[in-house]
């Protein structure tokens, strides 16, 4: 009886990869949450994730610390792959010459 329901409950596999916007390099640890159904996760080293959820309307909201916030609603019908790039946050605080600075120390620190 156990297997039978099992065997009823149709869940579609979401599967996908996160880049930077700017470098295309993968990102580690992003947060990958479906809101309607809180089920969530983060990606690993290779920017890589997946979710099992219930097909149907999902809302993805993804972040990062330094980067922009992501919303992509869809309509999952079935298993589906994700590629999606955040964008970098730039500190608003910054004055011009202080965000020049602050990408000058970002490609030091890439080399």
């Amino acid at each position: 009886m156990v297997l039978s329901f099992l065997g009823n409950a149709q869940l579609i596999v979401v599967t996908g990869n996160i880049v930077n916007e700017q470098t295309g390099s993968a990102l580690e640890n992003v947060g990958i949450l479906e809101s309607f159904s809180g089920i969530g996760t983060i990606t690993n080293v290779s920017g890589f994730f997946s979710l099992m959820l219930k097909p149907g309307n999902a809302e993805f909201v993804i972040t990062h610390s330094g980067f922009k916030d992501l919303s992509k609603k869809m309509i999952l019908h079935a298993d589906t792959t994700l590629t999606l790039s955040l964008a970098p946050q730039i500190n608003p605080k910054l004055k011009p010459k202080d965000a020049e600075h602050q990408k000058t120390a970002e490609k030091v620190e890439k080399k």
